[in-house]
């Protein structure tokens, strides 16, 4: 993300103790996997910064709690770089792969699983250690929501039809940013869980939103470049041009603005929680793991993204050439 473009933050950056230890060992995994198979892979995968990543959405999480974290930021950017050519334009390729995933979610995999799915199935069985099946029951739901919209993003690619109202855009981007599968794993490394009556409350479903939105602002905003290189017209700053015939300086003006105001409404809301407390009888034990959620997952996620936006390598010029190259792509597991 540029340096030169300022964003209100209003949270305080944390990082995991546990971080030089977690992105020491941080390429293990994917290799174990074979999602990684040659040194220049390695070496890109490593300029993402993905173990920085997770211990900046999990700043309370250590160990095999942290690990887990940072294995999930791998897996996401690994499977995401897998649409960035033909397979990201064919709605049929893009099924075949997010159901071959998907079926993770159902039980074993069977025989000719592609590797990423495979790395996946990993991490959906150590996610779900020690977590209720109501727990797991809703982060199923946000995975196949998030997988699907793959899907329909190759629909529109495909028929060459740019999403043009940025309204459309966000009802799709909101699932394929990820941001409620790695906030539901926030839950796991720390060892609680809010109360699934709680978790679909209003107030909590808008400052999860809020965290969304703004995690996809500063994602628009730091590929830009990227996703122009290889044409890609679904952007929000290239949207936002489109549709109401802005520059490029001011769509990105605007978006800094909602950033700002999506912020203090989040703050406002964190001050209605002692109500929500009460309408909902909590316990002390439960008010403890809603507050938490607040400060380790939600807000977390909100304040790593931006932190990691301005610093990752993914978005550099050196990345997105390399990213760009049909050779790239084809070093990458699961790409048969």
């Amino acid at each position: 993300m540029p340096q030169d473009i300022d964003f209100y933050m209003p949270f305080p950056g944390r990082r995991s103790p546990d971080f030089e230890r977690a992105r020491t060992g941080h390429l293990d995994w994917p290799r174990q996997f074979s999602l990684i198979t040659t040194e220049s892979a390695a070496q890109r995968h490593a300029a993402g910064s993905y173990a920085e990543l997770a211990s900046l959405f999990y700043p309370r999480a250590s160990d095999d709690d942290l690990d887990l974290g940072v294995d999930l930021m791998s897996w996401f950017f690994l499977f995401d770089d897998l649409f960035d050519g033909p397979r990201g334009e064919d709605p049929v390729a893009a099924k075949g792969l997010t159901d071959a995933v998907a079926s993770a979610l159902d039980g074993p995999l069977p025989g000719g699983s592609p590797l990423i799915a495979h790395g996946f199935a990993d991490i959906w069985r150590r996610s779900t250690q020690g977590m209720s099946p109501g727990w797991a029951a809703r982060s199923m739901r946000n995975w196949r929501s998030y997988f699907s919209g793959y899907v329909e993003e190759a629909l529109s690619r495909h028929h060459d039809l740019p999403i043009n109202s940025s309204g459309e855009y966000l009802a799709l981007r909101r699932r394929t940013i990820g941001v409620l599968p790695t906030v539901d794993l926030a839950e796991r490394t720390q060892h609680c869980e809010v109360p699934q009556r709680v978790y679909d409350s209003p107030l909590i479903t808008v400052m999860l939103l809020i965290a969304v939105d703004i995690n996809l602002m500063f994602n628009d905003i730091a590929s830009l470049e990227k996703e122009e290189a290889r044409g890609e017209l679904n952007n929000l700053v290239l949207i936002l041009m489109r549709e109401r015939g802005w520059t490029r300086e001011r769509s990105i003006a605007s978006m800094q603005d909602e950033i700002r105001a999506r912020l203090e409404q989040f703050t406002t809301l964190e001050g209605c929680l002692p109500e929500l407390f009460a309408s909902y009888s909590l316990t002390p034990a439960e008010q403890q793991a809603v507050d938490q959620y607040r400060l380790n997952a939600v807000r977390s996620v909100i304040r790593g993204s931006y932190d990691w936006h301005r610093s990752s390598g993914r978005y550099g010029e050196e990345f997105a050439r390399a990213a760009g190259a049909r050779g790239y792509l084809e070093e990458l597991g699961g790409w048969q």
